[in-house]
């Protein structure tokens, strides 16, 4: 058997079957009653599947040249969203962990500068191997690569470090599948941008992809859970963390300030 054409079929599978997953995640948040809480997440979810049908209907190929327009010309609205539902996350997040702003702040610096470091930090392994066949295509590509890398890292750093609390489960849960999402789609765009088979990675991704979208489809709850008040014990731990990540930032900030 060719292992080419048994990977390429593969990746046609998984891409036909993606929209249905995404069509239960969005019945999940409506039948839960929390879509209006997660409202740009499922935007999100609509715009992907209404492209994948557009571009299934224009031939499902990047060898045609109608696809290739159709993804181009959609792909940047599609990036804006990606930025979007993680803004929505944190929004989220802040109000599931009342009075922990200036923690959450101070890690959200750290955050930012880890995923610059990190996406920045490795560009030069991929963006230097790129034969520029297809520019239009291939900038885009680019763009999916730095922006999933940021948003990947961005969101790992703040779930490492995030307190865990009974009362922020569920959105905890939501992080954890878009730090995933976004950090398959960087290495699946590394991996095309340094030369490895597109069918390879667009498989792994896509695999990963689905995977997210099958258990939101079962996990998502509310974003927010009534519990008890937090012990002395806890609150005195949480303010700790407020003082070190403090520290933390403002060391930070030093650093990148010129002398």
């Amino acid at each position: 058997m060719d292992v080419r054409w048994a990977i390429q079929t593969f990746e046609q599978s998984v891409w036909h079957i993606t929209p249905i997953a995404q069509v239960a995640v969005i019945a999940t948040l409506v039948l839960r009653k929390i879509i209006w809480e997660f409202k740009i997440f499922a935007v999100y979810l609509i715009v992907d599947i209404l492209r994948s049908m557009i571009v299934w209907w224009l031939g499902g190929s990047t060898s045609t040249e109608a696809y290739r327009t159709a993804w181009v010309a959609t792909e940047p609205v599609y990036l804006v969203l990606q930025v979007l539902v993680v803004v929505e996350f944190y929004r989220l997040l802040y109000r599931a962990y009342p009075g922990i702003q200036a923690f959450a702040r101070a890690l959200l610096i750290v955050a930012v500068a880890v995923a610059l470091a990190v996406t920045f930090g490795t560009l030069h392994l991929d963006i230097g191997r790129v034969v520029w066949k297809m520019p239009d295509l291939q900038r885009l590509f680019v763009a999916k690569r730095l922006v999933s890398s940021l948003m990947g890292f961005l969101m790992f750093t703040t779930m490492v470090f995030f307190p865990r609390a009974p009362s922020a489960r569920n959105i905890l849960w939501h992080g954890w599948l878009l730090t995933v999402l976004f950090i398959a789609a960087a290495g699946g765009f590394f991996g095309i941008n340094y030369g490895v088979a597109s069918q390879w990675a667009g498989a792994l991704f896509m695999t990963v992809q689905l995977g997210c979208f099958v258990l939101w489809s079962l996990v998502f709850r509310s974003p927010y859970v009534k519990a008890p008040l937090p012990s002395l014990e806890a609150a005195a731990r949480t303010e700790r963390w407020n003082q070190d990540f403090m520290l933390l930032a403002r060391w930070l900030v030093h650093r990148r300030t010129p002398s």
